[in-house]
C-alpha cells in the first residue's frame, strides 16, 4: 500500500512537471494541533496554543490556466497532542483531552491554488507516520500509518516569498478509545492549524 501511493505521488509529480510555467520553492512553519474526536473539537476549539510543533519541506506550483494552479507540497510534520496531559488525566479521567501523542509524518498535500493575492488553496493531504511518542498515556500503537485527510487555507506573495495559513483536518480514525465513566467510544482523528512562509527558489 505505501509502494502504491509513493508510486502514484511520483508519477503525479513527474507527469505535472510538463506544464510549462512551475515554480519550486522550500517552506517552513509551525503548528498548533491537538486531537479531535471525530470531527467535534476539543470544549469548542479546534486550536491549542500548548501543542506546537515545526514543520519544513518543499513545493511545486504548476499553471493550469490563469486562476488556478496544481500546488503539491511534501514536508515533514509535527503535529498529535504535544502538550504533556497527566495532571488533566487525574482529575477528568479519560477523553479527548487528555490523550497526548506526539506524531510526526511525512505530509503529502495535493492541493489545487485559486486566484493571486490573496490566494486560496484546498486539497486532499496524505500523511506518513514516522515517530510516535506517547506522553502521559499508552493507548498502543496508532491504528494505521497513514493519515488521510483535507486542508484550506489561504496566502499573499511577496517578491519571492509567500505567507500561508492553513487548517487541516484528518478523516482517518487513529485510535478508538472507551472514554472513562461511559460506554461511549472516542474516535481519535488529527487536526492543526499551520503558519508558514515560503520561499520560491525557481
Amino acid at each position: 500500500m505505501k509502494n502504491r501511493i509513493l508510486f502514484f505521488l511520483t508519477f503525479l509529480l513527474l507527469a505535472s512537471s510538463s506544464y510549462s510555467q512551475t515554480e519550486f520553492g522550500i517552506i517552513f512553519g509551525l503548528n498548533t494541533s491537538r486531537f479531535t474526536d471525530e470531527f467535534r473539537p476539543v470544549n469548542g476549539s479546534y486550536i491549542n496554543s500548548s501543542s506546537i510543533g515545526f514543520s519544513f519541506g518543499a513545493f511545486a506550483e504548476f499553471n493550469i490556466n490563469e486562476k488556478i494552479n496544481f500546488y503539491p507540497k511534501i514536508i515533514y510534520n509535527q503535529i498529535g497532542d504535544r502538550e504533556k496531559d497527566f495532571g488533566n488525566v487525574e482529575r477528568r479521567g479519560l477523553d479527548i483531552s487528555t490523550i497526548d501523542y506526539k506524531l510526526d509524518y511525512i505530509s503529502i498535500p495535493l492541493n489545487f491554488k485559486f486566484f493571486s493575492k490573496p490566494y486560496l488553496t484546498i486539497g486532499p493531504q496524505f500523511g506518513i507516520l514516522i515517530s510516535q511518542n506517547n506522553e502521559s498515556l499508552d493507548l498502543g500503537d496508532l491504528k494505521s500509518s497513514f493519515d488521510i485527510g483535507g486542508n484550506l487555507g489561504i496566502g499573499y506573495p511577496i517578491k519571492d516569498f509567500r505567507i500561508e495559513i492553513t487548517f487541516y483536518q484528518g478523516f482517518s480514525t487513529l485510535l478508538e478509545v472507551e472514554k472513562e465513566f461511559s460506554d461511549d467510544i472516542v474516535d481519535v482523528r488529527s487536526t492543526y492549524l499551520n503558519f508558514s512562509i515560503g520561499y520560491n527558489l525557481k
